[in-house]
């Protein structure tokens, strides 16, 4: 019991502040977890905590003598199997899964991708994740009638989207469910600063809306459950064409100084905590758009638009093929993508909230300087919050993205597994 409010009290001080935008501690945040319920929860929970503890340690002791980090490992290797052997136990017990199991089941997703050097095989829990919340009635209905796992929703949500975005392939089931959820983000995503990831919502819906055409097209149907992000064909263009720029003029007419100005205002100041300003919400708004407005073009308009000898189109009112014209306009959001990023890098804060931003400017980095500013941010993330996702990110650029120089090529082609670039 000792070593579990051990673990409790560490996770209360060092990992739940980084689970919020704003970096808040104390009991008032979501994440924080009373000690006193390490004699009452189950341990399939109680041990991923352990888990998530240790993995946070070792990554942030990279100075320490290599044999206390061989016994920090083993002990998180052990911790590890008796998490999966205690939700096992639970699972065999149960004809439907508990609140608390599902939680169990939630943690340990969170916790695989925290530690995982190599990278997870996070599908397998995000996908016993799914199956346990559709016998409970799905995430819409859970969402609303079990706000105190709205915490962890979040996170699975989060997951489940921004995981999709740098897949190979996006699966329909995960798309459509993820659709449904866009009508509830203001309910469980709230302004977006209740995550380690303040894409502002309007913003993470388009990501969603993209995601979704990807599927579709993916899978060659012109079907949609959203009339925002439905194929269409007009004024006989391509129907992907079509419903990408779609995408990417609202992506482009979001206002980040509305949201910034009023995620400023929301933000409550206390004695253990000091929220960046206006000027540093307004460069994390402008980071996401830029890497958002990114993602929309190299993943559906580069298939839709095809090569620069293939496109010889004249977009309307303008001596430019569209090629040119997209192009023109995605050199424009990585140049702000950069600068913004570089202008967080002085707050220790904001830094911590740019994981996907970065892996975003990663893909666009032309120039040795850029690669190794984002090489220098994700190693620093990655000893700061005490996980392993940025190291992976730092490998996928290093010997797959700018190795085989698959940068500016067919998005999917970037990726031989699914990655997720979230905590």
């Amino acid at each position: 019991m000792t070593v579990i409010v051990e673990a409790i009290e560490y996770y209360n001080a060092h990992i739940a502040p980084d689970l919020i935008a704003t970096g808040s501690r104390g009991p008032r945040t979501p994440y924080w977890m009373p000690p006193i319920t390490a004699s009452i929860l189950p341990r399939s929970f109680t041990q991923s905590i352990v888990c998530t503890s240790l993995c946070h340690r070792i990554l942030q002791s990279s100075d320490a003598a290599p044999s206390d980090q061989v016994v920090l490992a083993r002990r998180l290797q052990r911790h590890r199997g008796d998490a999966l052997q205690a939700l096992t136990a639970d699972l065999g017990k149960q004809k439907e899964p508990s609140d608390v199991t599902l939680a169990s089941v939630l943690t340990l997703l969170l916790v695989e991708i925290q530690q995982s050097f190599e990278p997870p095989n996070w599908r397998n829990h995000g996908n016993g994740a799914a199956v346990m919340i559709e016998l409970k009635g799905g995430l819409q209905s859970l969402v609303l009638s079990r706000p105190f796992l709205r915490h962890l929703f979040r996170y699975y949500a989060l997951i489940e989207a921004i995981g999709n975005t740098t897949s190979p392939r996006v699966e329909m089931r995960s798309a459509r469910s993820q659709l449904e959820l866009v009508s509830l983000l203001p309910v469980f995503y709230g302004n977006g600063l209740s995550t380690c990831f303040p894409c502002p919502p309007d913003l993470l819906a388009e990501i969603i809306h993209i995601n979704h055409l990807r599927s579709v097209f993916q899978g060659g149907a012109l079907l949609s459950a959203d009339k925002d992000s439905t194929p269409r064909e007009e004024d006989g263009q391509d129907p992907q064409y079509s419903a990408a720029m779609d995408v990417l003029r609202r992506i482009r007419s979001f206002s980040t100084d509305k949201w910034a100005a009023e995620v400023t205002v929301s933000i409550t100041r206390d004695e253990n905590t000091a929220p960046p300003g206006l000027s540093g919400w307004h460069a994390i708004a402008c980071i996401y758009q830029s890497a958002v407005a990114i993602y929309c073009i190299a993943s559906l308009l580069h298939e839709a638009v095809g090569s620069p000898d293939q496109n010889t189109e004249l977009v309307a009112d303008a001596p430019l093929t569209r090629w040119e014209v997209l192009t023109e306009v995605r050199s424009m959001y990585a140049s702000t993508l950069l600068s913004r990023l570089h202008q967080v890098s002085k707050c220790t804060q904001l830094r911590k909230l740019v994981l996907w931003p970065l892996f975003v400017m990663g893909v666009e980095a032309e120039d040795e300087e850029t690669k190794r500013f984002v090489m220098g941010e994700l190693r620093w993330i990655s000893n700061a919050l005490g996980t392993a996702a940025p190291l992976v990110a730092k490998d996928l650029l290093e010997k797959r993205v700018w190795k085989l120089g698959m940068g500016k090529g067919g998005w999917d082609a970037m990726f031989d597994q699914s990655y997720v670039f979230v905590l």
